[in-house]
């Protein structure tokens, strides 16, 4: 297995925060951009398709929230449905982020995390699993999509064909 490079994107509108988790990513060797606004973000990474984990708050500013970037980028993104996207907020319960899960499993981030847990819990392990869990996903669409357009041709060759 070719291992990803390290590279989480984050956004959260919270410059302290953004500043905070750069750094500390950027101490492990991780590749981080930062984005303080949904509009930045959406401009960038909806048309990029490196293999990255996300991060993104739930309260954005002007009435956006987590839960719609994780959606759009979800549907955007080749990759949309397996990219691990962390959910991280200060406002949200368990109980909301379970909420979601049951309301669209597809759209919904891959884990939640409260702000205010961040100083208890190792963040950069737990990207670090989500991305290998990610390039582990992307293998096994590739092979399978490997797998089907052999046995199409298969099908369709000429020893197969009926005289």
């Amino acid at each position: 297995m070719t291992e990803f490079p390290r590279t989480v994107v984050v956004l959260d509108d919270e410059a302290s925060m953004l500043t905070a988790l750069q750094k500390r990513f950027e101490v492990r060797g991780w590749k981080v951009r930062t984005y303080p606004d949904s509009e930045s973000f959406a401009a960038a990474e909806f048309k990029l398709s490196d293999p990255i984990v996300v991060i993104v708050d739930h309260d954005l500013g002007g009435g956006v929230v987590g839960y719609e970037i994780v959606t759009q980028l979800r549907q955007a993104r080749p990759d949309g449905l397996a990219l691990p996207i962390v959910y991280l907020t200060g406002r949200e319960s368990e109980k909301s982020y379970l909420e979601q899960r049951l309301k669209d499993p597809n759209l919904r981030p891959s884990c939640f995390i409260s702000k205010n847990r961040l100083a208890h819990l190792d963040l950069l392990d737990i990207c670090a699993a989500l991305l290998v869990h990610f390039q582990q996903t992307l293998e096994q669409e590739q092979s399978q999509a490997l797998r089907r357009a052999v046995a199409q041709v298969a099908m369709i060759s000429p020893e197969t064909e009926p005289s």
